[in-house]
């Protein structure tokens, strides 16, 4: 009995350490469960943190483009508007242009044929002027030449 109490009680000892052993173990487990819990729930913290400023930065960066794609669609709809308008009033500049060149047109054949008109009439009338100092040089040539004179002696 002695012998099996002594080896009871190493066995009650060895099973006591390592009962105690497996405490530490489970303990230390715990603790290690407990830490990367809370590793865990600091970095899902964190990548939620991250992906909210991301879809933040992504929600303005689609508002932007959203504005700039409205602003370009309605500048092409101006482009468009214009461009298809150019050919009308290049039409209608053409036009008015013609039509200020036909009446300058009508004005200078006004203008021309007034000139052309005065300068024939003081044409004739120079030209009967001369006709009349012609005569009036002819008639004192035959005078003088009645009397006898030579009108180019005098």
């Amino acid at each position: 009995w002695r012998d099996m109490t002594w080896q009871e009680k190493a066995d009650n000892k060895g099973l006591n350490r390592r009962l105690w052993d497996l405490e530490k173990a489970l303990d230390h487990a715990r603790k290690d469960k407990q830490d990367i819990h809370e590793e865990m729930t600091r970095r899902c913290q964190e990548l939620q943190k991250q992906t909210a400023a991301h879809s933040q930065h992504l929600e303005v960066m689609v508002k932007s483009l959203q504005e700039q794609l409205s602003t370009r669609l309605w500048e092409g709809q101006q482009n468009q508007e214009t461009v298809s308008q150019a050919p009308a009033e290049r039409d209608r500049t053409i036009t008015q242009l013609q039509g200020r060149h036909d009446a300058m047109e009508r004005e200078y054949e006004k203008i021309l044929h007034g000139s052309l008109d005065l300068a024939l009439a003081e044409m004739a009338e120079a030209s009967q002027h001369w006709e009349e100092v012609g005569t009036a040089i002819t008639i004192r040539k035959e005078r003088l030449h009645e009397f006898g004179l030579n009108p180019l002696e005098i």
